[in-house]
């Protein structure tokens, strides 16, 4: 072969449109900047027609051409320096991924809207994202997790993905006056949106890893539903929300196996809530400050097996009909309302979130008692009580006497 031939054949680009796909470089990686494309990134606010100040453009060349994505930031000084900053006009929609890398620095996407959803995020599998700062003015979801779309090796899934956020900013704001350096609250303030939303009605959210810095100025802060199981989730800090954390809701117990740390503040926010939990099997670690109007903790009608580590003193309310729930709290424990000793033969069982001691004070004269626990057999012993002598009913499980004098009975509750 000719010197001359072979020459213009290496140097000839394998694909027609090569030296103009974006992120052709050795990193793989598509840039996104803060006045891209004018200033060497692939995208930016200067991308023609962009409403998205070029990260929809950027994503979707990302999946068309099998890239990463990094977004440019850059570090904040009040007064001396301006925040980068990304405007949001329209929804940003994450297509589906696999085995894709999306990094940021830590700047802004800054969504404009009044109603819908900042940034939505379709089936992933396999992948990595971080972002930044995300902050909505809207009634919708800061961040929702749903995937809609048959994608990863053809599953309507997100699974093996992790994800971290720095901030989430509903649409009530990040200070309690509503204004900059406002710290006083204001009560009428409207608190809007839902931080993070996993929403796993259209398929499921499985066994992923989720941290999220601070949640903050919301109505809901960070809201499970529907086919979520398996994941990990780490909420640093909720704060200046109504409702903080919700897991299911009334009509929805599908939320599952779970595991969630979170520390909850409201701030003095009236009607406010910690965490309300209708699904079965999570654990929750939970720490809050005083101040929450409504509870700290709540167990739904349908929450069941559910355990709760609770590290300050607050409000717990048990709605559950399972009574299965179990409440480990490192607080001094509140005092419990020893119930009266029921007729001979009928069972009282232990419908509170934690273990429970029975001490005997006065023996009475007892024939036959009976312990019964869930799903096993129960314990019949034909004999009298004793003075101080004591039960241990675990959540859900029940004692019942045969007797012609009822004793009396203290109950204690089991740190």
């Amino acid at each position: 072969m000719r010197p001359l031939l072979l020459l213009l054949l290496l140097s000839t680009p394998l694909f027609a449109d090569e030296e103009t796909i974006p992120g052709s470089r050795p990193t793989n990686q598509i840039i996104v900047s803060p006045n891209g494309p004018d200033d060497g990134g692939d995208f930016g606010p200067k991308t023609p027609g962009t409403k998205t100040s070029g990260l929809q453009e950027a994503f979707d060349a990302a999946k068309r051409h099998a890239k990463d994505l990094y977004v440019a930031g850059g570090s904040w000084t009040a007064d001396k320096t301006t925040p980068v900053v990304y405007n949001l006009h329209k929804t940003l929609h994450v297509p589906w991924m696999q085995n894709f890398r999306f990094d940021s620095g830590h700047a802004v996407l800054n969504y404009v809207g009044k109603t819908g959803d900042a940034v939505v995020i379709d089936s992933q599998m396999s992948c990595s994202y971080r972002f930044g700062l995300i902050v909505s003015l809207s009634d919708g979801a800061v961040v929702r997790l749903t995937p809609a779309t048959e994608g990863p090796d053809r599953f309507r899934v997100i699974t093996s993905t992790e994800f971290v956020f720095n901030a989430l900013v509903g649409g009530g704001g990040a200070w309690p006056g509503g204004e900059p350096y406002n710290s006083t609250l204001d009560q009428k303030r409207r608190w809007m949106g839902v931080g993070l939303h996993l929403d796993g009605r259209p398929g499921p959210i499985d066994a992923n890893k989720i941290t999220v810095f601070e949640t903050v100025g919301c109505e809901t802060g960070l809201l499970l539903t529907g086919g979520i199981s398996r994941n990990t989730i780490e909420e640093t800090n909720i704060h200046l929300c109504r409702h903080h954390l919700r897991i299911g809701d009334e009509q929805d117990a599908i939320p599952c196996d779970n595991r969630i740390e979170a520390f909850v503040d409201s701030q003095g926010i009236q009607h406010s809530s910690g965490a309300t939990i209708f699904g079965v099997r999570n654990m929750l670690t939970l720490s809050s400050r005083p101040g929450m109007t409504q509870y700290d903790l709540r167990f739904g009608p349908s929450a069941s097996d559910n355990l709760v580590l609770l590290h300050s003193a607050g409000k717990t309310v048990d709605d559950s009909t399972s009574h299965t729930n179990r409440l480990i709290s490192t607080a001094q424990p509140t005092p419990l309302a020893t119930p009266p000793v029921p007729p001979s033969g009928e069972a009282i069982q232990n419908t509170n979130p934690f273990p429970i001691e029975i001490r005997i004070l006065n023996p009475g004269t007892v024939t036959h008692w009976t312990e019964l626990s869930p799903g096993e057999d129960a314990i019949d012993i034909h004999a009298p009580l004793s003075p101080g002598q004591s039960f241990l009913l675990n959540p859900g499980e029940s004692l019942r006497l045969q007797y012609t004098a009822p004793p009396t009975w203290r109950w204690k509750p089991i740190r």
